[in-house]
């Protein structure tokens, strides 16, 4: 932020639960939504809208207190979770391609998964792999919610291009129920362990 980096210009996919449009944090920045599940991408569970305030919130709600990483990027929402947060591999991937394909995102949000263990392999990993590679998006996938055990980073964090993330607690400490590798496969992850992630 210091720099001037707020995320002007910068076309950002939330692949998630929807989102909540009337939300003023994201007053005039969702460009375009898309619902896999429903009618609607109106988020009716509340993860995405959670998902999109850490990547993107103004702080507007809150008078500042709670802004996201990104403020001034552009929003693009797929809903591919239902309202109890679960949802089809097919759908996941639907939301991606149109992201990526229909509008030329530049980085894409996936805080969501299936459980581990996982090579990377997998129909979803090896989209994502795909889309990192072929079209030069950024990925930020969750680890998981399956810790603490080893070997339990699931689809699609265990994609091989993909930028992994895991959960702190308050201590900015790894969660206990965080994700974490190797995969499979042998390969570290998570990539990152990021402050305020809860993965579901």
């Amino acid at each position: 932020w210091a720099a001037g980096f707020k995320g002007e210009g910068v076309k950002l996919a939330i692949v998630d639960t929807g989102i909540d449009d009337s939300h003023p944090d994201f007053a005039g920045r969702i460009v375009a939504s898309k619902s896999f599940v429903s009618d609607s991408a109106r988020d009716d569970n509340g993860h995405g809208t959670h998902v999109a305030g850490i990547a993107a919130g103004t702080g507007a709600k809150s008078n500042g207190k709670y802004v996201g990483v990104a403020p001034a990027a552009s929003l693009y929402v797929a809903k591919v979770l239902k309202a109890d947060g679960s949802g089809m591999m097919s759908a996941v991937m639907a939301g991606i391609e149109w992201a990526v394909l229909e509008q030329q995102v530049q980085v894409i949000n996936l805080s969501l998964g299936g459980p581990g263990p996982c090579d990377g392999t997998d129909a979803l990993s090896t989209l994502c792999d795909e889309a990192v590679q072929q079209a030069g998006i950024v990925l930020c996938v969750a680890a998981g919610n399956s810790g603490p055990a080893a070997r339990t980073v699931g689809a699609p964090g265990c994609a091989r291009f993909v930028i992994t993330i895991g959960a702190v607690d308050d201590n900015d400490k790894m969660a206990s129920f965080s994700s974490r590798g190797p995969t499979s496969d042998g390969r570290v992850k998570p990539d990152l362990v990021y402050p305020g992630v809860n993965i579901v």
